[in-house]
């Protein structure tokens, strides 16, 4: 065989092994798996796809234990909107967590409740957006504006906990204006459909 074969040849096992990590991520995000499992899934698919990506990843002291709480930062990020988190978000965000499959007494819902003592930083924030997109990015348009609702909504949800005096007295949602902003640029960056890279 001459280089140029050995070269395709190459090219394409090197393809094949991207497409069936890229297919085991997408299997995970439409069987509902746990959030461990989809973690699993995109810590390969970045490792071998965007590995300086990872490293940011594990430099902000992710791990594969407190993945699941990395891809629920965008609740916490809401529940820290106005600068503090109040009892009802601080529920919200856990209820939302284990309904998702985060168990009480894990490391990743252990890590959720240091981030809601204490802020993380806008990094880590916007790494967790970078990883979300990625993720929604493999799937098709369908699905991908299915999730994306979903996340939203959980979102507004923590973003409404606390509510106010407005929806106590039926006079809006409860959302504040610093809440808003971070939904609608939170939103408008998980709408960027760009592979992680």
């Amino acid at each position: 065989m001459d280089r140029d074969s050995f070269k395709e040849r190459e090219r394409a096992q090197e393809e094949g092994y991207f497409r069936a990590q890229d297919a085991k991520l997408i299997e995970k995000l439409r069987e509902d798996a746990r959030l461990e499992e989809i973690v699993l899934a995109l810590a390969e698919r970045l490792q071998v796809d965007n590995p300086e990506l990872l490293r940011r990843v594990i430099a902000l002291g992710v791990t594969l234990d407190t993945g699941p709480a990395f891809l629920l930062a965008p609740l916490v990020q809401v529940a820290w909107a106005e600068g503090k988190i109040t009892d009802r978000e601080r529920e919200t965000v856990l209820r939302l967590a284990v309904a998702r499959g985060v168990e009480e007494g894990s490391p990743a819902y252990a890590q959720l409740l240091k981030w809601l003592q204490e802020r993380p930083s806008d990094n880590l924030f916007d790494t967790a957006m970078e990883v979300i997109r990625g993720g929604l990015a493999l799937l098709p348009p369908g699905e991908r504006e299915e999730r994306l609702k979903r996340l939203v909504q959980a979102c507004h949800e923590v973003a409404e906990a606390s509510g106010g005096l407005a929806k106590v007295l039926g006079l809006g949602s409860g959302v504040s204006g610093e809440e808003e902003a971070v939904l609608e640029a939170m939103t408008t960056r998980l709408r960027e459909h760009r592979e992680v890279g």
